[in-house]
């Protein structure tokens, strides 16, 4: 027979090719797997490095406010940093309910709390993406994470600005008539945060991200909900800043309003300022700067706030994300328990 004449011509049964063996092929959805299982260790392993450099950086003076602090003002700074890291987990949870996706709480709380340790790495965008991937354990597209995620945080950032506002106008004299210009303010950021505007805030952001463009609807319901709860939020972090300037001298009627508005704004300035993780710097000059009518001169409380307030919150990101990463292993145990032995990896 002609070498060249292709087998079964003369009629007999052609035999079928034979597959490559098993060990000589990786799946290339295995191989991505595995790439994305070692990117997500080594952005984890980052981003506690980080914020173990930032507070060693920062501990002389940990050490020294600390020092002048009361058991009453740490365990309402530290329950007033708790409220309002989940109130801010909240706020994500409501805003993918907004997207289309109801996640259950423990869930919710998995994804988030973890991905937070995200914002320690410079560059303002690791917490979405490590949110992104973490809501894959739990049937979550990446993409629509992704949205809910930037959506939040564009809440954040609208109702920071705007909790500022009507901070400054509501501890000034005659703040209204002073800044009666900031009112329509107000209703502009009130306006970007109506769902219409929102999808297309957060289009845009997806193209200055360079993502692919994505069809965005957003519910009345879970966006109202998600800006509740921001504010939720900022008032209480208010209430910690404002126990924790008391200690330092700050007496005047007003410090709960400027303690509160000088907060929101000092984060959203911190984040804006993507170099820095966590805002860590530029946060610190904004409140010194905002705080100066209702603490003592010399921008000592403003900068212990500064300093004491960024270990509240260091401590409740890192307890919540290790309540996050408990509730993802037991995520995990109940998924592995509920696949017959027959269907898990490795069992063929």
């Amino acid at each position: 027979m002609d070498a060249r004449q292709p087998t079964g011509s003369t009629g007999s049964p052609s035999e079928p090719p034979t597959p490559p063996a098993p060990d000589t092929v990786v799946p290339r959805a295995g191989r991505r797997e595995r790439v994305l299982t070692v990117v997500k260790w080594v952005v984890a392993a980052l981003a506690v490095v980080l914020l173990v450099v930032g507070v060693a950086r920062q501990w002389d003076d940990i050490t020294t406010d600390f020092a002048k602090l009361d058991a009453l003002t740490v365990s309402v700074g530290v329950v007033a940093t708790l409220v309002a890291l989940v109130a801010n987990m909240l706020s994500w949870r409501a805003m993918m309910a907004a997207t289309g996706f109801r996640v259950r709480l423990a869930a919710a709380a998995s994804i988030f709390f973890v991905g937070q340790l995200g914002k320690y790495i410079p560059g303002g965008v690791w917490s979405i993406a490590a949110q992104a991937e973490l809501g894959r354990a739990h049937g979550l597209q990446r993409t629509g994470s992704a949205v809910a995620s930037l959506a939040s945080m564009l809440v954040s950032m609208v109702t920071a600005a705007l909790v500022g506002i009507v901070a400054l106008l509501a501890s000034a004299n005659d703040g209204l008539a002073h800044y009666w210009w900031l009112a329509i303010v107000v209703v502009v950021g009130l306006v970007a945060l109506t769902p219409p505007v929102l999808g297309r805030l957060i289009a845009l952001a997806f193209r200055l991200l360079r993502r692919p463009p994505q069809d965005i609807v957003l519910g009345w319901a879970g966006t109202a909900g998600s800006m509740a709860w921001s504010v939720v939020m900022w008032l209480a972090y208010g209430v910690q800043a404002t126990f924790v300037l008391r200690v330092f001298g700050a007496d005047s009627p007003s410090v709960f309003a400027v303690a509160t508005g000088a907060y929101a704004v000092a984060w959203l300035v911190g984040f804006l300022v993507v170099v820095a993780p966590a805002g860590l710097g530029p946060r610190e000059g904004v409140l010194v700067l905002l705080l100066a009518a209702v603490v003592p001169p010399g921008g000592g409380a403003a900068l212990a706030l500064a300093v004491v307030s960024r270990v509240f919150m260091t401590l409740g990101d890192v307890l919540l994300a290790a309540v996050g990463a408990a509730l993802a292993q037991r995520h995990r145990r109940s998924t592995a328990a509920a696949v017959p032995a027959g269907e898990r990896p490795g069992t063929h």
